[in-house]
């Protein structure tokens, strides 16, 4: 009660035209990015464990997977303590924590001990993405949230972008400690930097009484909720194609497509920012064309998809390198785009004071198609070929497509 207590305290009621959300956004947007940093680092650090600790393809691998795991086991309480406590107190401590236990990363050679501490950060972890998003939902109306939210995403690959480019040259130049040492001290300073500039909007008694229902009650409501499901269901299949493009678009340019290394980086490169621009702009048409309606935005991204990975499979054996980056950036702007929408249906259709709570579910599904969906369409790709694992993706989408289309007409009946 205490903690309730002083985290109320640092509420206060703003002006809906206040210039403050959007300096708060560069704030959310910023701590997205420095836990990405983290998080995402864990990549190209695992790459040089391997070389200086001799470990084999799947240990380094599973390092990588360790982190990934640690949200599974922490969203949906964190989403509960956000609605009863806000953001303020537990995004800028989850940033912290994640920070400090990262930075016991540098002290250890040990390999079980170095997959515990990461499954501790990725816990960590589970902070951000749902705390960000109750954000975006609390500080800006609704037809400002797309923009917000696109912009606010941009983060994640923002992140990795300077993970990719700073830690492997810290590491060759100071050792990998180093890179921790700043992956660490990012982290921190980027909670530390939310908690001095953030106050939440004041909640009206009657609503803040509804944020002291039990867990339970709030799971059981959310789950019986039919309607959401759809929806649901497009963010595990949609996360799906996105982490099948991350993990084998390069590897079947450069493998099945021969266009070698070099240009199969560019395309996997020429997605992902293609995917940092549809994030801000499909989620930015949904505020201005489509009057906040997310589920058009998903429509659209699916069919594009179906569209996109259908031209996959039917590529020539050696086709003009011109048409592959034409392809990529709209698989990236479709494939990696959609994912803004997506958190602003589910937010903006959650319970009312469970929007903490609603997203973390979802994302807490999305984590376990995360942590599948790489190895089980390369293990499909083996056992049969590209063009089977590519036409089996493109009948998920076709299947989910369809799901929500059936929502949609019965909304409208």
């Amino acid at each position: 009660m205490q903690l309730h207590s002083s985290m109320q305290q640092d509420r206060f009621e703003a002006p809906p035209s206040s210039s403050y959300r959007w300096m708060i956004l560069a704030v959310a947007t910023w701590v997205q990015a420095t836990a990405t940093l983290v998080t995402y680092g864990v990549g190209p650090l695992a790459a040089i464990w391997q070389k200086q600790w001799g470990l084999s393809a799947a240990q380094a691998g599973l390092l990588v997977s360790a982190v990934q795991v640690g949200p599974l086991l922490s969203m949906l309480l964190i989403g509960h303590a956000l609605d009863r406590y806000g953001e303020r107190w537990l995004v800028s401590l989850g940033a912290c924590m994640l920070g400090m236990t990262f930075f016991l990363v540098s002290f250890t050679t040990h390999y079980l001990l170095l997959l515990l501490l990461l499954g501790i950060v990725g816990i960590w972890y589970g902070t951000a993405q749902p705390g960000g998003s109750k954000v975006i939902l609390r500080w800006f109306p609704k037809k400002e949230r797309g923009l917000a939210m696109g912009v606010r995403q941009a983060g994640i690959p923002i992140g990795g972008a300077i993970g990719g480019t700073l830690l492997p040259y810290l590491s060759l130049h100071f050792g990998w400690p180093s890179a921790v040492y700043a992956q660490s001290v990012l982290a921190v300073a980027g909670g530390l930097l939310f908690l001095a500039l953030y106050r939440e909007p004041q909640v009206p008694p009657k609503h803040q009484r509804q944020t002291n229902s039990r867990f339970r009650q709030k799971i059981k409501a959310i789950t019986s909720n039919r309607k959401m499901l759809p929806i649901l269901c497009t963010g595990m299949i949609m996360v799906t194609l996105q982490m099948v493009l991350v993990g084998h678009l390069m590897l079947f340019f450069g493998n099945e497509k021969k266009t070698g290394l070099v240009i199969a980086g560019q395309l996997l490169s020429t997605a992902l920012i293609s995917g940092m621009a549809g994030r801000i702009v499909l989620a930015h048409i949904s505020d201005r064309w489509w009057g906040g309606n997310r589920e058009s935005v998903l429509h659209l991204s699916i069919w594009a998809s179906v569209f996109g990975v259908t031209a996959l499979i039917f590529l020539p054996a050696v086709p003009p390198v011109w048409s592959l980056f034409v392809l990529s950036a709209w698989l990236g702007f479709f494939g990696i785009g959609w994912f803004s929408s997506f958190l602003l249906a589910v937010a903006e259709q959650a319970p009312p004071q469970s929007e903490g709570l609603m997203v973390s579910y979802a994302l807490t599904l999305n984590q376990v198609a995360i942590i599948l969906a790489p190895a089980l369409f390369g293990w499909i790709a083996d056992l049969t070929s590209y063009s089977i694992a590519w036409s089996l993706l493109v009948l998920l989408l076709l299947g989910n497509g369809l799901l929500l289309a059936k929502k949609r007409r019965e909304d409208v009946g």
